[in-house]
């Protein structure tokens, strides 16, 4: 699964949100903004909408669609 740095890119896909290699979030990208610095993932389950920005040393890395293999 490769890094992705133009966050812009991630809109309305599937993602998995990293904090020092290890997983600590999967959801859809609700919106970016157009700086690319800062997204929102949609509130999901128990989980709530959320604001990650690129200062807090997240790693984006897209998930595969599985009904494409």
């Amino acid at each position: 699964m490769a890094r992705q740095t133009e966050w812009k890119k991630l809109a309305g896909k599937r993602v998995e949100l990293r904090k020092d290699g290890v997983v600590v979030r999967t959801g859809f990208v609700k919106d970016v903004l157009d700086s690319s610095d800062v997204l929102w993932l949609e509130a999901e389950h128990f989980r709530q909408r959320t604001m990650i920005d690129k200062s807090m040393g997240f790693t984006i890395c897209p998930m595969q669609d599985p009904s494409l293999n």
